[in-house]
């Protein structure tokens, strides 16, 4: 009987704390696109189509749907239309001209834990690539 009792208290809590989890406000990236396909040139002049999965550091994929910069600014991959002139910075982060399919263009320095790109290439194998190891990025 003390088993059945401390399963139900169990319950009780476990639906207690879920019901502040449904309170929550949705996340921010509702709305937004993954698997974005691009065109991207390596720096030794390779040019090949991918499958952009998400961004990340070495080690996992930190988001499917967006880069931060070095400001904590969110970089909205399916807003990108291209990305050119990438440098890496001393503090591991990469600067590159960001255009937009507004039409809108800028320099963003994006954080070096969101530098990784998470890609499908040739025959749907899960590859990363470094975003300083690329010379442009051309999104369909």
């Amino acid at each position: 009987m003390p088993r059945i009792v401390l399963t139900g208290v169990v319950g009780v809590v476990c639906l207690v704390g879920n019901a502040g989890r449904a309170s929550v406000t949705p996340h921010d990236d509702v709305g937004h696109s993954s698997s974005l396909h691009a065109t991207v040139a390596l720096a030794g002049g390779e040019v090949r189509s991918i499958t952009l999965q998400g961004v990340g550091c070495v080690a996992s994929m930190c988001s499917r749907v967006r880069a931060k910069d070095v400001h904590a600014e969110s970089v909205w991959l399916d807003s990108l239309a291209s990305v050119r002139d990438m440098a890496q910075d001393a503090d591991g982060s990469v600067s590159a001209t960001f255009r937009f399919k507004d039409g809108g263009e800028r320099r963003v320095s994006i954080i070096a834990g969101n530098r990784i790109l998470y890609v499908r290439g040739r025959f749907g194998i899960a590859e990363r690539l470094d975003l300083a190891s690329l010379t442009t990025m051309d999104f369909e």
